[in-house]
């Protein structure tokens, strides 16, 4: 409109009110209202340019819908002027403005269709993505960069994130990279990022735009930009048909995908399912297997022998459910606990799962590798393959962990392509983690089962790599090229399986949408770092916590530095256990390997530990799996960080322990200051008393000596280290209860591998240990009566020839065996049919091995031998005297309070109360 044609409506000098009921009329065809006509007027009246005023109504939202009116709508029965065809770039942007998600704009926009894409020949290709890294979508567009290149077209890639060279996939150095305002799900003004996308397609003289974005809504006006452009444009859908549908709520938002995507030229799917859904929707799909991860199959498959399951995905509870995987661990630990879960992948949840790992007890189980662009060294250590996916498309995954035979446990996805073959794998209901346990260690028992399963995935995935991907593309670009991309694939899909797995998953959805059928699943623990912490109710006292806080930061933040650069490494280089008795060393080694177990890094790498020599090929088996060198016997010189349960000795291990980073522990003497009669030899000089003093305050963190309490010595001595790592007294002590299973579990298969089956039974019968080095030795006489009451020979009595008490056993004519080597005390413990042993070494082998013995106590208590997590059948009579100070026989022949024998056994309730559990 001309300012000519504006004023001979109304004559040369119409009036304000004329001029603008003008405009009105003619610009937005219909009359005023009040409030518009006051205003415009007003604005004329305060001397606004008329052309300005004519310039608004050109432009008002109101003029822009009339305007689009007249290109989508018929008009009295005839089309108007302005076709599809001429729908530009700038209509294209200013619609975004006003209609970004309105669900009308897109269905009017959809019953017309914009004009198919112009044909021409294909040369340059755009593809976009938001980001290049941890993810399998990226993955998949890297390889398709290549595989177009390779065919000969030119490829450019968009992308929203700057490059990352750390961790992009490869997709070729030289490809152009440009990048656009990010992608957007609400209308943050999409107008800068079309602008930028027409710029780079129309710069570049791109024939086709593939972008693989297709679940924000940018991308339905991403297409719209390049077909204003006359360019074709491919939809990548990757993912399930039904994605991102989890409510009622949901479903708008869908339906304006599906009516946005009808104005691509074809939406590439990963199914037939998916095919058959937008088969339903008039949308031309065509299914389009994504490239492996590889050009290649590994020449050779993982060989399955261990215990590791694997997880590969992004952290994330969202889709991937990483909360399910370590929600259904703990149960094959259960039953296998010395399986392995290895998490590869980052992901905005993976700080989330390091401490539900943490928080579940299972640290020392499972491993996160954080995101890798390069799993396959992975998946080659890997037994069993497990996947907690709520929904997938084409999981790259699946091709990676087939091509090297590892067999995958997952839930239910019935649409995805690689489980049509049902081979391969093992499914289990969505969310049925019980069940996804029991089908893992099933497998990770039977390894010959595994195998086959995972042969049959490597076939599955040898028959894709047959299938030509180029050669699909190839067809795609070719219909291109003639103009006929839509013709060739808008053909309904001629599959009744498709379809009723598509019926069953659409109608498993709807029953979804009523929580009645499918109540919520159980909510997530709260985790420490989430728990509601309520500040002090008097403002005064927030604000003085909050002061104290900032002030205080400074203070913190150097005092770390300064440790870092003082003490870099706290971890331990030594642990010297050589100086303490057999079974002490047992009891220190059940609080190690807690810790170890459970992914505490307390030890450096190639940390030496020193034991007993007769314990060295035991400790071996226990502890080289956690990277420490076993030495036998005593170190030549001590390795700083050390931790030895001795006392520190001389000036230069007291400022190790005190203020420098050893840990010698003073282990025993605050106990022995309270027991009834002191330790022949102890150090009760003044230096010795400051030590116990300046242990006790700032080793154990207790005032003084009178503070100590009875406790496992694997717990109470390893109880500081593991307070300095974060650990709890609570969760330290079940560590210590859990671990014994797996403790337990090495030290059996450590004997039967050294012992022939056939030769097992020799070993049976009925065994008693009735001596230790010290004073908690039952008696001859109450060992005889004990026997004679059971029969005269029902115990086979075992002690070494050289023990202190080989005499008088044998002069009270008790005859007694002694074993050869430690293996054969081992196999006896282990296999005898009923066991007896009093507190002593052998009654540390024992609670390694079984509960199902009993164990007599006399002058120690429980609190102070027992393995949390044992449940032997316990014997105990603790004399007035007890618990009184270890005096070795070897060196005494009565014990601290006087006596040959301890008095306990002189106890006939004590006798009759073993005589009737060995009778029943």
């Amino acid at each position: 409109m001309t300012s000519n044609k504006a004023t001979a409506d109304v004559g040369s000098t119409p009036s304000h009110e004329a001029y603008v009921r003008m405009l009105y009329q003619t610009v937005l065809g219909r009359e005023p209202d009040e409030e518009g006509l006051r205003h415009h007027v007003s604005a004329l009246q305060r001397g606004v340019d008329p052309m300005q005023v004519m310039a608004d109504f050109a432009n008002s939202a109101e003029r822009r819908e009339i305007v689009m009116h007249g290109i989508l709508h018929k008009k009295q029965g005839r089309q108007t002027a302005a076709s599809l065809a001429e729908v530009d770039l700038e209509f294209i942007l200013d619609a975004s403005r006003e209609r970004f998600n309105d669900i009308q704009f897109f269905k009017r926009l959809s019953e017309e269709k914009i004009s198919a894409a112009t044909p021409r020949k294909i040369r340059n290709i755009a593809v976009y993505y938001w980001r290049m890294n941890n993810g399998g979508t990226e993955r998949v567009t890297a390889r398709q960069i290549q595989i177009w290149r390779k065919m000969g077209y030119n490829v450019i890639l968009i992308t929203d994130q700057a490059p990352d060279p750390l961790n992009d996939y490869e997709y070729g150095e030289d490809v152009p990279r440009f990048i656009i305002p990010e992608r957007m799900m609400a209308n943050n003004n999409y107008r800068p990022r079309g602008r930028a996308l027409a710029d780079i397609l129309t710069q570049e003289k791109i024939d086709l735009f593939i972008t693989n974005q297709w679940y924000e809504i940018s991308s339905i006006w991403d297409i719209l930009v390049a077909k204003s452009l006359g360019i074709g444009t491919v939809l990548g859908w990757h993912n399930s048909f039904d994605a991102g549908i989890n409510s009622v709520d949901d479903l708008s938002l869908a339906y304006l995908r599906f009516l946005g995507y009808k104005n691509a030229d074809l939406v590439g799917v990963l199914s037939n399912v998916d095919k058959a859904w937008f088969d339903t929707w008039g949308v031309p799909a065509k299914l389009v297997h994504n490239p492996l991860t590889f050009e290649h199959l590994p020449k050779e498959t993982a060989p399955l022998d261990g215990k590791t399951l694997i997880w590969v995905a992004r952290a994330e509870r969202h889709q991937k459910r990483i909360d399910q995987v370590l929600q259904m661990f703990p149960l094959v630990l259960a039953e296998m606990p010395d399986a392995r879960l290895v998490i590869v992948g980052g992901g905005p949840d993976l700080d989330w799962a390091r401490e539900y790992v943490d928080a579940l007890g299972i640290a020392g189980n499972v491993h996160f590798t954080g995101y890798q662009k390069n799993v396959s060294k992975y998946i080659a250590q890997a037994s069993v393959h497990v996947m907690t996916s709520e929904f997938e498309g084409y999981p790259m995954v699946l091709g990676e962990v087939w091509a090297h035979g590892v067999p995958t446990i997952l839930f239910d996805l019935p649409h995805l392509e690689y489980l049509r073959r049902e081979k391969g794998h093992i499914v289990v209901p969505q969310g049925a983690i019980e069940d996804m346990a029991k089908e893992a260690v099933k497998l990770l028992k039977d390894v010959d089962e595994r195998r086959r399963l995972g042969a049959e995935a490597r076939r599955v995935v040898e028959d894709i790599v047959a299938q030509d991907v180029g050669a699909a593309w190839k067809q795609i670009f070719d219909q291109f090229e003639i103009g006929d991309v839509r013709g060739n694939n808008s053909v309904p899909l001629n599959d009744l399986k498709s379809m009723q797995i598509l019926l069953g998953m659409l109608s498993q959805k709807m029953m979804s949408f009523n929580r009645g059928n499918f109540p919520d699943p159980a909510p997530l623990p709260i985790l420490p770092s989430a728990a509601r912490r309520h500040p002090p109710k008097r403002r005064s006292t927030r604000f003085a916590v909050k002061a104290f806080e900032q002030v205080s930061k400074p203070y913190k933040w150097l005092g770390r530095s300064l440790r870092n650069q003082l003490i870099p490494d706290h971890r331990l280089r030594m642990i010297d256990l050589s100086h303490v008795g057999l079974g002490d060393n047992m009891m220190l080694w059940a609080g190690l390997y807690a810790l170890l177990s459970n992914g505490v890094e307390i030890c450096a790498p190639g940390c030496a530990i020193h034991v007993q020599p007769i314990l060295g090929d035991l400790a071996a088996r226990f502890f080289e799996p956690f990277g420490l060198k076993i030495h036998r016997g005593r170190p030549p010189e001590h390795i700083s960080p050390i931790f030895t349960p001795m006392p520190p000795e001389n000036s230069k291990q007291w400022w190790g322990t005190y203020i420098g980073r050893d840990w010698y522990m003073n282990w025993v003497e605050a106990l022995d200051q309270q027991k009834t009669f002191p330790r022949n030899g102890a150090d009760l000089s003044f230096a010795g008393r400051v030590r116990l003093a300046v242990s006790e305050r700032l080793l154990y963190h207790r005032n003084n000596w009178a503070e100590a309490t009875p406790g496992y010595i694997g717990y109470r001595v390893w109880l500081p280290l593991a307070l300095k790592n974060g650990i709890y007294p609570l969760t330290f002590m079940a560590q210590i209860k859990r671990s014994l299973k797996e403790m337990r579990q090495i030290f059996a298969e450590f004997v039967d591998a050294s012992t022939l089956e056939s030769e097992r039974t020799r070993y049976s019968g009925n065994a008693a240990f009735p001596t230790g080095k010290s004073f908690q030795t039952i008696s001859p006489q109450f060992y005889k009566a004990l026997n004679i009451a059971l029969g005269g020979d029902f115990f086979t009595c075992y002690i070494q020839n050289d023990s202190a008490w080989w005499q008088s056993y044998e002069t009270s004519g008790v005859e007694a065996k002694s074993l050869p080597n430690l293996m054969e005390t081992f196999r006896i413990i282990k296999y005898a049919d009923n066991l007896l042993t009093t507190d002593s070494f052998t009654s540390h082998i024992a609670q390694f091995l079984r509960d199902d013995f009993v164990l007599v106590l006399s002058r120690d208590m429980k609190e102070g031998i027992l393995h949390p997590g044992a449940n032997p059948t316990i014997m105990a009579n603790h004399p007035a005297c007890a618990p009184c100070n270890y005096q070795e026989r070897y060196h005494f022949n009565h014990c601290v309070a006087g006596y040959e024998y301890c008095t306990a056994f002189q106890s006939s309730e004590l006798l009759d109360g073993i005589i009737r559990h060995f009778r029943d």
